[in-house]
């Protein structure tokens, strides 16, 4: 099969795209045909090295979290799958990812994707999705309780704001002032992420934009709640005015499988900005790198 293997940490000249053996799944595992895979931020600091210490790679390695295909072969003891069910898979970075024509991944981070959707779609779905709807559920939020969510525009955030919706929540959106009316037809609500407010009026907040991390805080009421998935700035300073929770993702088959059905009804869209095909990562990777108002899509 082919592979987008990086063989050395650095420029996107690292990468290579090459033929290696097919992989086998072992027990209450999946081999998956990927017909498409997405590219994350993350993904570009890992071809980096900057997490090697954390998340040691056995160069060549394979990257990619995000992933749509067919179920190809089945592992010994697997159940509620069968070969041809269309899924969608959220893979661990152990390098062995989704950027490569087939890939192994365990049942519970699969989950089956709608008929209405294209695997493009798909593959924009499992680490935004899971991730919005982790913070929310973090926060504890209920009907009629109004959120903060900084980045609202990004990937997770728009995931959040949906997710916020669905469960009768009022999200507010920060974003730049340029994108206020777009963040408005999303959330229903907006504010310039860029401003101090004048006093603190959130019980909840959501934060996915570390440089508005001390923003995101000054609309919180004292003894309010923010859950955190970026690195708070050195500079910010908390106290115990807030709780602050720091949210790493995780996979779950359950909220996978709700991340796939609110999709398939429309109640979660994560836009596909750009797609490219497999032999051009590098610059699926450049065009993150650019910034996009969207998922960066790989074809395979």
């Amino acid at each position: 099969m082919k592979a987008a293997l990086l063989k050395a940490y650095g420029s996107v000249d690292g990468f290579e795209i090459q033929e290696i053996p097919l992989p086998e799944p072992g027990p209450n595992e999946l081999l998956v045909k990927i017909e498409a895979s997405a590219v994350n931020p993350f993904d570009l600091i890992v071809r980096q090295g900057y997490v090697a210490q954390f998340i040691p790679l056995d160069l060549p390695a394979i990257l990619g979290g995000d992933a749509a295909g067919v179920v190809a072969k089945l592992g010994a003891g697997v159940v509620g799958f069968a070969v041809g069910d269309r899924v969608i898979a959220d893979f661990t970075t152990n390098g062995k990812g989704a950027h490569a024509e087939y890939g192994v991944a365990p049942t519970a981070a699969v989950a089956k994707l709608p008929d209405n959707l294209s695997f493009e779609q798909g593959a924009a779905l499992p680490k935004a999705g899971l991730t919005g709807r982790q913070t929310v559920t973090a926060l504890g939020v209920k009907a009629g309780s109004r959120v903060l969510v900084s980045g609202g525009l990004g990937m997770v955030g728009r995931a959040a704001i949906q997710y916020l919706r669905e469960i009768g929540a009022l999200p507010v959106a920060a974003v730049r002032r340029a994108r206020l009316e777009e963040a408005r037809k999303l959330a229903g609500d907006a504010v310039d992420i860029d401003e101090a407010p004048d006093a603190a009026t959130f019980d909840y907040a959501i934060s996915t934009v570390a440089s508005a991390f001390a923003t995101v805080v000054a609309h919180v009421r004292e003894g309010g709640h923010v859950v955190n998935i970026v690195q708070v700035p050195d500079t910010a300073s908390v106290g115990d005015r807030v709780r602050v929770t720091q949210l790493y993702h995780h996979t779950d088959a359950e909220t996978l499988a709700a991340v796939a059905e609110a999709a398939g009804r429309g109640e979660l869209i994560i836009p596909v900005a750009k797609t490219f095909q497999l032999r051009d990562i590098g610059a699926a990777q450049e065009a993150v790198a650019a910034g996009v108002s969207g998922k960066v899509v790989v074809k395979h």
